[in-house]
């Protein structure tokens, strides 16, 4: 058996993968959160945040309140793991991931969602089904499908891509 990566094949497949994840910020009406696109960064830096994105709990909210905003932020963490391997298979590829990947990916975010927020694994999993679903469907959309390969061609070719042109490429699908 072959063990599963999930590491970039090359700089295309890098910029598929960051361009999902912005979209996915954009789609999740958290745009606010986006900062810039590099394939230079290292690894862990390739899309970086505004500092909204990292604001901490205040301790003068509620139990709830805290769980609610931890919820929401680890909804969007989701969106973003899942958006990027959608992006490099459905958008690049043309091809649906394999299901070990897909797996995969489900079993870290089970060890995420029990640590960020004390979600169940079928939480956990049932939310990543409805992410995995919404944005297969958005990468599918012809409109949708073509904003992230423009996006992904031009951050190949500038290696680093600004919120404005981020957004530039992504504010028309607010019309769908």
């Amino acid at each position: 058996m072959t063990p599963i990566s999930l590491k970039y094949t090359d700089r295309t497949d890098r910029a598929f993968g960051l361009c999902g994840m912005a979209m996915a910020l954009f789609v999740y009406d958290a745009e606010q959160y986006i900062g810039t696109l590099s394939l230079d960064a290292p690894a862990d830096a390739g899309i970086t945040f505004t500092p909204d994105f990292f604001v901490t709990s205040n301790p003068n909210l509620s139990v709830k309140s805290v769980w609610a905003s931890s919820l929401k932020h680890f909804q969007l963490v989701t969106a973003m793991v899942l958006a990027n391997m959608l992006s490099r298979t459905l958008a690049r590829r043309k091809t649906n991931p394999e299901r070990d990947v897909r797996r995969s990916l489900v079993l870290h975010l089970i060890e995420e969602g029990q640590h960020a927020c004390g979600l169940e694994a079928s939480e956990v999993e049932a939310l990543c089904d409805n992410s995995f679903n919404y944005i297969q469907r958005l990468l599918c959309h012809p409109t949708v499908n073509t904003a992230v390969n423009a996006m992904a061609a031009e951050l190949e070719q500038q290696a680093t891509l600004s919120r404005e042109r981020i957004l530039y490429f992504l504010i028309p699908l607010s019309r769908l």
